[in-house]
């Protein structure tokens, strides 16, 4: 069984994601099952159903009016309530028995990652023997900037630094918004850390600058980070290139998957 949490911040895109590639993968081979986990107690509306739904057990709503919390206080008490579930979920995903899981987690990333629930559910979800991996969402509209970019990668590398033991893919997600020169300025900057100070300097001013600054050279002492992929889930073949990633990081048997 392969899981992929699919992370990243508000609107990035993790809900569209999990349901296309759910889809890209089934069209692919009928042979291979493809489920997805929900994983958000908030959601309203989603672009896909769900096949497993931690809504069938915490709806925000009911925790907003059983404890008397706004929206905000009930989104958090809802996120630590999950840890009581985790069987139930569990089993839900091992009858399903798939090959692949994909999980859709909450729109606000810090509920997931930064709470002590996420990395102990994420470590637990899957039939042995299970491979895990985090997909991690660069919002195309929020790393234009150097400053956008920088805030993103801190973003990326504390999540991985909180699922230390689960292999972590950076997608550039909603490509199809940029043009090539762009996707590709965005590229580089996440291998070329002194490409990226460069930009810094050229494009923000003042105290925005300065803590960019620092921050880039964090990254520059640090050396590489995970490599950052471009994906639309409206162009097949960047799609074709995630799935690839995706294999790889899991070391599957290619021939089983096409």
């Amino acid at each position: 069984m392969l899981l992929n949490y699919i992370l990243g911040t508000a609107g990035s895109g993790k809900s569209t994601l999990t349901g296309t590639l759910r889809s890209y993968i089934l069209n692919r081979n009928p042979e291979i099952s493809a489920i997805t986990v929900n994983l958000d107690p908030g959601v309203k509306d989603m672009p896909y159903i769900p096949d497993v739904d931690i809504r069938d057990y915490i709806v925000l709503d009911d925790v907003m009016e059983k404890y008397g919390l706004g929206p905000n206080g009930a989104t958090i008490l809802a996120s630590d309530l999950m840890i009581q579930f985790i069987d139930d979920l569990k089993y839900e995903i091992d009858q399903y028995n798939a090959d692949w899981v994909l999980v859709d987690t909450a729109g606000q990333l810090e509920l997931f990652s930064f709470r002590e629930t996420g990395p102990l559910i994420a470590n637990s979800l899957g039939i042995q023997p299970v491979q895990r991996a985090v997909c991690f969402l660069f919002d195309s509209n929020l790393v234009m900037r150097p400053n956008g970019f920088i805030s993103t990668l801190l973003l990326a590398a504390s999540v991985q630094f909180r699922f230390k033991n689960i292999s972590q893919i950076n997608v550039l997600s909603k490509s199809d918004l940029l043009d090539d020169t762009q996707i590709e300025m965005i590229v580089n900057w996440s291998q070329d850390f002194m490409a990226l100070e460069d930009s810094t300097n050229e494009r923000e001013q003042g105290l925005i600058r300065e803590l960019s600054l620092l921050i880039s050279d964090v990254f520059v002492q640090m050396g590489s980070t995970a490599e950052l992929i471009p994906c639309s889930t409206t162009e097949e073949e960047s799609l074709d290139v995630l799935f690839g990633h995706l294999q790889r990081v899991f070391d599957s048997d290619e021939s089983k998957f096409y």
